[in-house]
């Protein structure tokens, strides 16, 4: 290995410690669980209040539950239950999903609009 390899090695090293450390201290603790399935949204729970939340779709059943401000997918009668197995959520932008069922469980922010964005 060469001198110069190093340094490259190096330089991608720092850029990925800067990008991950800007990405996980940058981001906002979440405000809302939104709940989809199968593109409609069933409901938006604030992660303030401890709940268990069943949604039925025509492939299943799925238990969400928020406790102490995190999100989980407490139980789906999935083959797979990768969505049960995913670690707890509580970051805007964080998602947990089952396939099977179409259902998307995704934290947004605090602050709740009626508007995506302001166009001038």
């Amino acid at each position: 290995m060469k001198k110069g390899d190093k340094i490259l090695i190096l330089v991608l090293l720092v850029a990925a410690i800067g990008f991950a450390l800007f990405f996980f201290l940058g981001a906002e603790k979440g405000g809302y669980a939104r709940i989809t399935a199968d593109g409609e949204v069933k409901a938006e729970l604030p992660l303030s209040e401890d709940t268990l939340y069943r949604v039925e779709t025509e492939t299943g059943f799925n238990i969400i539950q928020i406790q102490d401000g995190y999100v989980t997918m407490q139980e789906a009668d999935c083959r797979d239950q990768i969505c049960v197995e995913h670690k707890k959520i509580h970051l805007t932008g964080e998602t947990i999903v089952c396939l099977p069922h179409k259902l998307v469980v995704e934290i947004i922010g605090e602050k709740k609009t009626a508007y995506d964005m302001v166009v001038g």
